[in-house]
């Protein structure tokens, strides 16, 4: 089976966040498969690479083959093509882990597109920090409701 995986990562606050998802590359409508959540504390290269690799992994999972990755990272995706070299160790480790991903399918293409030409994987990652926003406000407004609670 032949898809397109859209991917991307984030960071706010100095929280990670990735969004990801598997189309079928005849109908891009057709989402096959999707991920977002948050992945700790690091860089956006980082966030990025998490992306990437958790949408690889998806991937594999449902029998792809061949996957056209499109991703609004350049220096993700030129290092995973060898454009660039990775000099720092952390994302070396990650780079290194997207090969050997990769080297479990028959065929791939890996392709830069700008910001705007990722919005749907944009739009996941945002959900993260949206849902996460609003989540800590809950627990914000929480605790105040308590302090007000014991003060009385």
């Amino acid at each position: 089976m032949e898809a397109t995986l859209y991917f991307d990562g984030g960071i706010r606050e100095g929280i990670m966040a990735y969004g990801w998802l598997l189309c079928n590359s005849d109908d891009e409508s057709e989402v096959i498969a999707s991920g977002h959540r948050t992945c700790g504390t690091g860089t956006s290269n980082i966030a990025e690479y998490r992306a990437l690799i958790a949408g690889l992994q998806g991937s594999l999972k449902t029998g792809v083959d061949i996957i056209h990755i499109i991703g609004d990272s350049q220096l993700v995706v030129k290092q995973v093509t060898k454009a660039f070299k990775v000099n720092k160790p952390e994302l070396k480790r990650h780079r290194n882990r997207v090969l050997e991903l990769l080297e479990q399918l028959e065929d791939f293409t890996i392709k830069w597109v700008p910001r705007r030409k990722n919005k749907r994987a944009d739009a996941l990652v945002n959900e993260v920090f949206e849902r996460r926003k609003g989540k800590c406000s809950k627990q914000k407004r929480k605790r105040h409701r308590k302090d007000l609670r014991q003060r009385s």
